[in-house]
């Protein structure tokens, strides 16, 4: 099905603004599938094009995923008359996760993602029905290796 697989994405790949539109989990691997792609970085081997461009439909597989060492919490501010007051930090189950990205109650857009040794840490928002960005997020995937998956870039969009 796929063209085009990479396991060592760092120089080629970002996930900047990317949003997850299903998330499963089976035997040992997370599967992340992106309908709107993920950036091709400028002027690589798999981007001959002198700007970054999106791809075409794409996934992600975290294999040796732990979902016992791995973890999604979220991030909601709380205001009084305008001002921030504080901040809350709530964990919730990857399952739940799962389902809620599967049902189109949310879709998870990255921000920021870094590697570790047999963990990735990913930063970014949870746009609900109702709100853009209602949420932050900070998730941890303890897995140990990561494979892209594409078919095609999109030299028509540009970064």
């Amino acid at each position: 099905m796929w063209k085009n697989c990479i396991e060592d994405a760092q120089g080629y790949i970002t996930l900047h603004d990317c949003v997850v539109n299903s998330a499963e989990a089976f035997d040992d691997v997370l599967s992340l599938t992106f309908d709107d792609g993920f950036w091709m970085l400028a002027d690589t081997k798999y981007n001959s094009c002198a700007e970054t461009v999106r791809t075409d439909k794409s996934k992600i597989n975290f294999t040796e995923f732990d979902e016992q060492l791995s973890v999604f919490y979220l991030f909601k501010r709380h205001y009084i008359f305008g001002k921030r007051l504080c901040t809350t930090r709530k964990k919730v189950e990857l399952k739940e996760v799962y389902k809620k990205i599967n049902k189109g109650e949310w879709e998870i857009e990255f921000n920021e993602k870094y590697n570790g040794v047999h963990q990735v840490l990913f930063f970014g928002g949870v746009t609900t029905k109702k709100k853009i960005w209602a949420y932050e997020f900070q998730m941890v995937i303890d897995c140990d290796k990561i494979k892209y998956y594409w078919n095609n870039i999109r030299p028509d969009r540009k970064w």
